[in-house]
C-alpha cells in the first residue's frame, strides 16, 4: 500500500472536515454551511460511505485530499502530511511526490523554525534570571503556571541576538531566518538581531495549532507596545485568529464564539473555563478571519474594549460579520473595563452573566443612539 492509500484508508472524512465545519447527520450523510462560498442554508455534504464531499451550491467537490488542499490553500504533499498527522501516521521527512515543489519545503522548515523559536522564548521566561520581570507581570496580571504553559508564553530577552545563536546553533540558514521575520540585519553591517527583544511573547498558531507567527509585548517603555510579526510565508496576519486552534471544537458545540481584541483579554475569558474565545491579533476583523469563524458558527458576540477605538472597531466589526450572514450580539463591559480587567476584578461567572444578557446588535446601537 502507498503512502497516499494509507493515510486515505486511515482518514475519515467527515471527522476531518468536522474539524473546519460544523456538521450534522441529515440520512445517511452530513451537510453544512459550504465554507467555500457564502450561504445561509447549507448546501454542502460529506458522504461518509463514498469518502467524498459535494457542495450543491457552488459545485466543489473531491476526496479528503481535495478539501483539505482548498480549505488550507495547501498543495497535496502538504495536505498528505496534514492529514497523516491527524491520524496518526508517520510520513519521511520528504514525501515522494512530483508536485513537491520549493515553496512547500520553505515553509515546512519555517514551522520548524517557529517551533523552535517558541520552545526558546518559554525557556527563557521560565528558566532564566532575566525571565523573572516577565514572569511577575504576568502573575501581576493573574496568569498561573498553568495557563502560561498551556497558552505557551515566553520571554525575549533584552541582549538581542538570543534567539538568533539559538537558531543558528538549531542548524537554521539566514535566508530562512530572514524568510520568518524573526531575525533582521542591520543594512551595512548585516549584524543579525532579534526581532523581539524585552517583550513577553505570545505564540500564534493556526487553526491546526502549529505555530506561525509570534506576538510580544513590551516591559519597558519601548515602542510600539505590541509588536507583531510580519507576513511571512506561513502567515498572514488578515487569515489567522488567536486561539482559534483551541476554541474551535467549543465554538462548533456551542454554536457561538466570543470575539474580542488583543491576546490577554483571550487568555483571561478562555482561563476562566469560557472557551469559545478567539482573537484578532491586533488587527481590524477581516474578511479572511470571518470566513475562518463561520466554519465553525455563524453566531459571535462582540466583545471589544469599551473605549473610542473599540467602539468603532466594534462597528466596523458588525457591518462585515451582518454583511456575511451572521447573527451578531455585542457585550459591551461597564466600567470601562477589557474582558482581562473585568473578570480580574469581577470574576468570571460576573462575567458569565454579563455574557448571557448581551443584547442583539440591533439592540446594542439603539441604546448607542439613545445615550450618545
Amino acid at each position: 500500500m502507498s503512502q497516499v492509500d494509507e493515510v486515505r484508508a486511515a482518514a475519515d472524512i467527515v471527522r476531518i472536515v468536522g474539524d473546519y465545519v460544523k456538521l450534522r447527520k441529515s440520512g445517511a450523510n452530513f451537510v453544512g454551511l459550504c465554507p467555500f462560498h457564502q450561504e445561509k442554508t447549507p448546501s454542502f455534504a460529506v458522504h461518509p460511505v463514498k469518502q467524498i464531499f459535494h457542495c450543491f451550491g457552488c459545485g466543489v467537490g473531491g476526496d479528503v485530499f481535495k478539501f483539505v488542499m482548498l480549505i488550507e490553500n495547501l498543495t497535496f504533499p502538504e495536505a498528505l502530511r496534514r492529514i497523516a498527522e491527524k491520524v496518526g501516521i508517520t510520513l519521511p521527512e520528504r514525501v515522494a511526490d512530483e508536485t513537491y515543489d520549493a515553496n512547500a519545503r520553505v515553509r515546512g522548515e519555517l514551522f520548524k523554525l517557529h517551533e523552535a523559536a517558541a520552545k526558546f522564548f518559554a525557556t527563557q521566561l521560565s528558566g532564566t534570571s532575566e525571565g523573572r520581570t516577565g514572569r511577575a507581570y504576568l502573575a501581576d496580571r493573574g496568569l498561573t503556571d498553568e495557563v502560561v504553559g498551556r497558552f505557551r508564553l515566553g520571554y525575549a530577552p533584552a541582549e538581542g541576538q538570543g534567539l538568533f545563536r539559538h537558531l543558528r546553533d538549531a542548524g537554521f540558514e539566514k535566508e530562512l531566518l530572514e524568510k520568518s521575520g524573526l531575525v533582521l540585519y542591520e543594512a551595512q553591517s548585516e549584524r543579525p538581531y532579534d526581532r523581539f527583544r524585552r517583550r513577553i511573547i505570545f505564540p500564534i498558531s493556526n487553526e491546526s495549532g502549529k505555530v506561525v507567527a509570534f506576538g510580544g509585548r513590551a516591559l519597558g517603555d519601548e515602542q510600539p507596545k505590541y509588536l507583531n510579526s510580519p507576513e511571512t510565508p506561513i502567515y498572514s496576519k488578515g487569515r489567522v485568529l488567536y486561539h482559534l486552534d483551541g476554541a474551535a471544537s467549543t465554538i462548533r458545540k456551542l454554536d457561538y464564539a466570543i470575539l474580542v481584541e488583543g491576546y490577554m483579554d483571550c487568555i483571561a475569558v478562555a482561563s476562566s473555563g469560557i472557551e469559545n474565545v478567539v482573537a484578532s491579533c491586533g488587527t481590524s476583523l477581516t474578511e479572511g478571519q470571518i470566513r475562518l469563524l463561520g466554519r465553525q458558527s455563524r453566531r459571535v458576540v462582540v466583545n471589544y474594549d469599551p473605549d473610542s477605538a473599540g467602539v468603532a472597531a466594534t462597528q466596523r466589526s458588525l457591518a462585515l460579520l451582518l454583511e456575511e450572514g451572521f447573527e451578531a450580539k455585542v457585550l459591551a463591559l461597564p466600567g470601562g473595563l477589557d474582558p482581562d480587567s473585568y473578570i480580574r476584578k469581577q470574576g468570571a461567572a460576573a462575567y458569565r452573566a454579563r455574557l448571557a444578557d448581551a443584547p442583539t446588535y440591533t439592540d446594542y446601537l439603539t441604546e448607542r443612539a439613545a445615550t450618545t
